[in-house]
């Protein structure tokens, strides 16, 4: 009987987690904002190295509606550089060594933010259960994706499920986009950790489980952008 209720919740869920993660859109990095859940604390930095931490009560066209502690502010697209994940309800400690790992939204172009992953740079030869994964847009209109190799000032390299490398010098380069896990709500978070095998019986669940949209885009770089390579860390 479980079974047969698994089963029929997870014919419900499937066509509308396949519809998702195909209609996330990939080239609007604002829109992969929109697709954050809005019971998570983040970290949002503007421009001026101020930071509002928070949680996501809104999102419009220009601009992002934060509620902290205090009150509600307004933080405006033009003006916001980064939003990082909080993990335990806290934002991460801008001395941590994971603290790019937490980028949920960029909104600049940063070849140098690239290069903060290299800690994180999967060796060759070696099998990690965590690996960084990169999408590279060339400006000759392909589309290369894969694990972190290496990244220095004038180029990237990636490698494919089969261990082949692919290099791409720096002018080759049109976009770049770190490929993350989606966040989960914290409550989502919990549950997570704590059903275990339990997991297919919470349709919530199913699209990390599953691996189905479970994952989001985050744009770090766009050559058709100005660069900014300047730290972006809070004041």
């Amino acid at each position: 009987m479980q079974f047969e209720t698994c089963k029929s919740l997870f014919s419900l869920a499937f066509p509308a987690l396949i519809l998702s993660a195909n209609c996330v859109g990939a080239d609007d990095p604002w829109r992969s904002l929109k697709e954050l859940p809005h019971n998570v604390g983040f970290v949002f930095l503007e421009r001026g190295m101020t930071c509002q931490y928070g949680q996501i009560k809104a999102v419009a066209a220009q601009s992002v509606l934060v509620r902290t502690d205090r009150s509600d502010v307004t933080v405006e697209k033009l003006s916001l550089i980064r939003v990082r994940l909080g993990f335990g309800g806290q934002p991460v400690p801008p001395s941590s060594p994971n603290l790019v790992l937490a980028t949920v939204y960029s909104g600049r172009s940063s070849w140098a933010d690239l290069i903060e992953f290299m800690p994180f740079q999967s060796k060759p030869g070696s099998y990690s259960s965590f690996t960084v994964r990169m999408s590279v847009n060339t400006t000759g209109g392909k589309v290369r994706q894969g694990r972190l190799q290496q990244v220095t000032d004038s180029g990237i390299t990636l490698a494919d499920a089969f261990g082949n490398e692919t290099s791409m010098t720096k002018t080759e380069v049109f976009r770049v986009d770190y490929i993350r896990n989606r966040p989960l709500s914290d409550k989502q978070e919990f549950y997570w950790d704590e059903l275990a095998m339990l997991r297919i019986f919470d349709p919530v669940l199913y699209p990390r489980l599953f691996h189905l949209g479970d994952t989001m885009p985050v744009r770090l770089y766009d050559s058709a952008l100005p660069e900014d390579d300047s730290p972006a860390q809070c004041r």
